[in-house]
């Protein structure tokens, strides 16, 4: 697993919005990093300005972004694997699809391990469920359970919000769908599982599974259905301003402005030398994903939004555009360099593909 034998470790880890690939992706990468490994890290999603990768690179690590989804930019994903190869020599390389993504592992899996096995050992595929949703796999949306049938490990995530009772139901919603994966349950918060999810990485196990790619076209009115909003801004400051509650401040608006239902997935990050937060919102659900240095700053920092809500770009762009505007009459700061983009995401062909 050593990037000075010229093959790199290369895991993908997926996962539905909001189930927490970005967090165990930056605490893998920690462990990593204490352990001697080098590591490096492929973020990807819609937007013009990622949460993810501020996060991941303000966590010390090298990354790069790819924008759209790996699997209609496979040649694109790969151009970034090996320059971060080139650049840093990693022993290890993580890479983060879209928490949207479909056929991940039948258009950048099975192509990565077939076409490049000389330059990179790839691990079994690993799909990030959220234990306290995956009762929701039975549901009406087919992208998540999609995702879990291509799985070779299904990682169960935030298992600390899980008495034993409802850790074995949530095992038994994934086993329902995908009876062949190997669960692993854990918590990036306590720690409790994450060594096992470590072992998996450090091993030498290979990405074995086929499977014939699902037609993209299928998911293409649930991929429509949701508007994606990017947002970029400075925030100057007139006084002490509170990183956790300006944070906070803006989720709670999202949560009160959309149902519940709606709200797919928000990220905020807010980072000046002296603070840093990163916290997040699934349905009416927030959490802490990150904080660093103190609680307060008075120097200017920069402030990034990105969501994925289920609503007309139009009401999505001015919804936010109204909340992050509210800001600055709640703390005491100015808002500078705005920039923004909101747009609904066409659903996009696979570069390659196992099937049809």
């Amino acid at each position: 697993m050593s990037g000075s034998s010229g093959i790199t470790r290369f895991a993908v880890i997926g996962g539905y919005l909001g189930a927490g690939k970005t967090t165990l992706t930056v605490a893998l990468a920690k462990r990593l990093k204490a352990i001697g490994k080098n590591v490096a890290i492929i973020t990807n999603d819609q937007g013009h300005a990622l949460v993810d990768t501020e996060y991941a690179r303000g966590s010390g690590f090298d990354v790069r972004e790819v924008m759209g989804c790996f699997c209609s930019t496979f040649p694109e994903f790969v151009k970034s694997a090996r320059s971060l190869v080139q650049v840093s020599r990693p022993d290890v390389i993580l890479a983060e699809p879209i928490g949207t993504s479909t056929n991940i592992l039948s258009s950048v899996v099975d192509p990565l391990r077939c076409q490049y096995p000389e330059e990179f050992s790839v691990a079994p595929f690993m799909v990030v469920v959220d234990g306290s949703r995956a009762s929701q796999l039975s549901g009406d949306k087919l992208i998540p359970a999609h995702q879990v049938r291509e799985a070779e490990i299904v990682l169960l995530s935030k298992i600390d919000l899980l008495d034993k009772d409802a850790l074995k139901k949530a095992e038994e919603s994934v086993a329902a769908v995908a009876p062949d994966a190997v669960i692993v349950p854990y918590s990036a918060r306590t720690g409790e599982g994450l060594d096992d999810v470590l072992g998996i990485i450090q091993s030498t196990d290979l990405s074995r599974k086929k499977m014939e790619g699902e037609d993209y076209r299928l998911f293409s009115a649930e991929k429509e259905s949701m508007s994606w909003f990017s947002s970029t801004a400075t925030i100057v400051p007139k006084g002490r301003v509170d990183a956790y509650g300006m944070t906070t401040s803006l989720l709670r608006g999202v949560a009160d402005a959309f149902p519940t239902a709606e709200v797919a997935h928000v990220k905020v990050t807010v980072l000046s030398e002296q603070a840093g937060a990163k916290m997040s919102l699934v349905g009416d659900s927030a959490q802490v994903d990150g904080l660093r240095g103190g609680r307060y700053f008075s120097d200017p920092a920069r402030l990034i939004v990105n969501a994925r809500i289920t609503a007309q770009p139009q009401q999505l762009g001015s919804t936010m555009r109204s909340i992050i505007s509210s800001l600055k009459e709640k703390f005491p700061m100015e808002i500078d360099d705005l920039t923004e983009s909101c747009y609904s995401p066409r659903p996009s062909a696979p570069t390659f593909f196992t099937g049809l």
